[in-house]
């Protein structure tokens, strides 16, 4: 009888340090997608923008487009969902959500946090999120920096903007990952 119970104390723990194993392989494939989003549209608008150069929907898209294109193979591929999320948004599927909020608010007031780990609850799903800031950086002022000097097509598209008026070093967003806890 009590080879019994330490076989199944064995395999309990067995299965919950898998467990964590796993849930920590995860973690670290969430980071990776972050610091590769990050760095993505960081090295995309440096090549692609240069100084008092027009802004064209093509640019937008070689930079822009290219990074959200990535972020769907991320998903596809490593089972997270990932989200861009901004206080002063461009896009309204950027837009927080009240829960997020505070927390937008908190990267916002301390430039020097980059990153946070929490556990929430969306839609009674439990999920483990990582959160990485994104600061403005000089070739972003092409399209975020002042209103009035915004380009046309972003004007047109975008009537509802609300991502402009930027300097350099600014907080401009959080890519959020949610990994699924199971």
């Amino acid at each position: 009888m009590r080879f019994l119970l330490f076989i199944c104390i064995l395999l309990t723990t067995s299965m919950a340090a898998h467990g964590q194993d796993a849930m920590e392989a995860k973690k670290t494939k969430a980071q990776a997608a972050a610091a590769e989003i990050v760095t993505m549209r960081s090295d995309l608008a440096k090549n692609f923008i240069k100084p008092d150069m027009e802004i064209t929907e093509e640019t937008f898209n070689k930079v822009c487009g290219a990074v959200g294109k990535r972020v769907k193979e991320i998903m596809a591929t490593d089972g997270l969902t990932i989200r861009h999320v901004a206080l002063k948004y461009r896009n309204p599927a950027n837009a927080p959500k009240p829960a997020e909020m505070e927390d937008l608010q908190t990267f916002e007031k301390y430039p020097t946090l980059h990153d946070k780990w929490d556990e929430v609850e969306i839609d009674k799903k439990k999920y483990v999120r990582y959160q990485r800031s994104i600061l403005v950086e000089k070739a972003c002022l092409a399209c975020h920096g002042a209103k009035n000097n915004r380009p046309q097509f972003i004007v047109g598209k975008y009537p509802d903007d609300k991502a402009y008026d930027f300097k350099a070093g600014d907080f401009r967003a959080v890519i959020m990952v949610l990994i699924k806890k199971e």
